[in-house]
């Protein structure tokens, strides 16, 4: 019998053809909206605070040990860094061996520090390179790491009587930051643990630590975020043969955190480069910690990043073998890989998390960790308060923020966006940080006392339109900005839309590329912004809230102001005494909470899996554990060479 192929089967085949084109597109589509996602996540992760070692290890605000007399110092208590990975090696089917093999939603271009500038490189630069001090994971104290020991000298009282001396006398600020005389504020003296080395055998010792302040400080290295971030530091200096003393040109409360959190670079190995060669470096790597790239300058883009473990660790070795990262910047793709066992771990957004945890096959073979982040970031909107022409806009007026603020139904976007995985915000502080005052409670949800608040602000329905216009006449209308290409914050602009719209507001959402937001930013180029900040342990809100940052390129490119908030910004930065600094901040999260140049909308949950063979895994204080603590029992040992 003979075959035919006829009109019938060429239009069921163009449809089989269309079928599949317009599932890849979906796929494709799905996957773009998935990694814009990621991106925009870690771009603001770098968007927060000062970039700060994205060690396991967690990194904070100093609990600075103090002296009420510059002659007369406190040492600090001598402790044991690897007292919990001690205790791992003492739990039934410790081993060591097997990799902990993770993955990046993004490619990375250089592991060299300092003139690397991606999350991702920060991540795997903590394993290899280590800092004086670090904070126990569970009790948030500093303990000593390459330092055995400190001593911090206050000595802001002296300090205060030469600059109100030099004030009166009709010096400048300038004049007096330059005076040669200018007392340090602050001084904290570290002494050096005997026995550390770099993995290559050289021991740490005090001019290690020198170098990797003035090695950043050269105006030849390109490295002008670090430059900014030591920019505090009056001096580093050996004062002794294993003993170096920092000295900060004025009191600042993170003071002991910066001098602690440097990242000791081997002054032996990086001092050869010439600075253009270092600054076109991408695998520049090597430092004390317990991981090491195999050949300190052999990694390239594009290849397999992995570390190995470094045997002639001067502490307590981990237990992984090696650690290893792969790129995998699709989603989907990185998504598969960790169904398919091929990584051992993956941090899911809340879709993603809602989906898997239906899968039995997967729960069966992963542990699941959903968990309140004590040191994560939180979602707002920004009210700009200046027009393009420097006048005030509408929403510089506080009623006027306080009436969106209430138009915004926050738990229903927590339950619609983030999947019920997050809690409201009151303010920029973490509801688990001590700077979070448990007093401020949350603006409800309340359409009519809205609508009141804006009338008595002049803004009324006076043409039956069903919008509200300002007494001469002008609609409320204004556009919503925020990234573009991505699925939660589009639902999360409808939302908005429909909620003010029953105040008469006419709301238009305006997305758009990260770059073009960014330059906006930078000239203060909208009307209202959706974006998010990270959060620390103890989070300075100076860059964010204080009116001298109101400047081009400053992030309180709201142009917000209130004189009350900056004195208790600067003087929460400059008070040691913690009890104190905490008042000071409570009082900060209940100006923020009323004035609203933000509404504060949500902090997010950490919804993680992983790899079921892996044992010790826990909750502290931080989020999950560090992973060098981290094991595999022999029996369920996999990945070798």
């Amino acid at each position: 019998m003979e075959n035919r192929f006829g009109i019938k089967d060429l239009v069921l085949l163009l449809l089989l053809v269309v079928l599949i084109v317009s599932v890849w597109l979906a796929m494709q589509q799905y996957d773009r909206q998935w990694s814009e996602l990621r991106a925009i996540r870690s771009t603001l992760d770098e968007q927060g605070q000062s970039i700060r070692s994205l060690r396991d290890r967690p990194a904070g605000v100093a609990q600075v040990v103090t002296t009420t007399q510059a002659s007369v110092a406190t040492t600090a208590e001598m402790t044991d860094p690897f007292v919990r990975i001690r205790a791992a090696e003492a739990k039934p089917g410790f081993a060591r061996g097997d990799w902990l093999v993770d993955s990046f939603g993004n490619t990375v271009g250089k592991l060299t520090p300092l003139v690397s500038s991606d999350a991702y490189a920060s991540l795997v630069q903590s394993y290899v390179l280590e800092t004086l001090a670090d904070r126990d994971p569970d009790t948030l104290e500093w303990r000593p790491l390459l330092a055995s020991s400190w001593r911090t000298i206050d000595n802001i009282a002296a300090y205060d009587a030469f600059v109100d001396t030099k004030k009166k006398a009709g010096a400048t600020e300038e004049q007096i930051a330059k005076d040669k005389d200018l007392p340090s504020a602050i001084q904290i003296v570290f002494k050096l643990r005997p026995g550390a080395r770099f993995s290559d055998g050289t021991p740490v010792t005090a001019d290690d630590v020198v170098f990797s302040y003035s090695f950043p400080m050269d105006e030849k290295i390109n490295a002008p975020r670090a430059r900014a971030y030591l920019s505090r530091f009056r001096s580093v200096e050996k004062t002794g043969p294993d003993e170096v003393t920092f000295s900060f040109a004025e009191p600042y409360f993170e003071a002991f955190e910066l001098a602690a959190s440097l990242s000791i670079l081997p002054k032996h190995f990086y001092e050869k480069f010439p600075a253009e060669d270092f600054n076109a470096s991408v695998g520049y790597l090597l430092g004390s910690g317990p991981y090491r790239l195999e050949n300190a300058k052999s990694w390239k883009p594009g290849t397999l990043i992995q570390l190995v473990r470094n045997e002639n660790y001067w502490g307590v070795t981990p237990a992984f073998e090696r650690l290893v990262w792969k790129e995998i910047p699709s989603d989907i793709a990185e998504l598969a890989s960790f169904r398919n066992g091929d990584t051992d771990a993956f941090s899911a957004m809340p879709e993603q998390y809602r989906e898997m945890i239906k899968d039995a096959s997967l729960i069966s073979r992963t542990r699941q960790f959903e968990y309140q982040n004590p040191v994560g970031g939180y979602r707002y909107v920004a009210w700009n308060q200046k027009k393009e022409d420097g006048k005030p806009s509408r929403f510089a007026d506080k009623r006027v923020r306080q009436a969106l603020t209430m138009l915004i139904d926050r738990d229903r976007l927590i339950q619609e966006i983030l999947l019920g995985y997050g809690v409201q915000a009151t303010g920029p502080f973490n509801p688990l940080s001590k700077q979070y005052n448990p007093d401020v409670k949350p603006w409800p949800f309340d359409v009519a006392r809205a609508k009141a608040l804006l009338k008595e602000a002049g803004f009324e329905d006076r043409n039956n339109d069903g919008v509200i216009e300002s007494a001469d006449g002008m609609p409320f209308e204004f556009k919503l900005t925020f990234p573009g290409g991505n699925a939660n914050y589009e639902r999360m602009a409808l939302s908005f839309k429909d909620s003010f719209a029953r105040a008469g507001i006419v709301l238009k959402p305006d997305p758009l590329d990260w770059s073009v937001m960014v330059e906006r930013l930078n000239k203060k180029n909208f009307e209202a912004i959706s974006l998010g900040w990270t959060a620390g342990i103890e989070s300075d809100v100076f860059q964010m809230f204080h009116s001298s940052q109101a400047v081009a390129d400053g992030d309180n490119f709201m142009s917000y102001k209130n004189d009350e908030l900056d004195k208790l910004i600067l003087d929460a930065r400059r008070t040691l005494d913690e009890t104190k600094r905490m008042e000071m901040w409570r009082r900060v999260h209940e100006i923020l909470a009323d004035d609203l140049p933000y509404t504060f909308l949500s902090f997010g949950k950490s919804l993680v899996f992983v790899d079921k063979r892996i044992d010790n895994i826990g909750l502290t204080k931080v989020g999950l554990n560090p992973r060098v603590e981290w094991f595999v029992p022999g029996p369920q040992q996999r990945w070798t060479k």
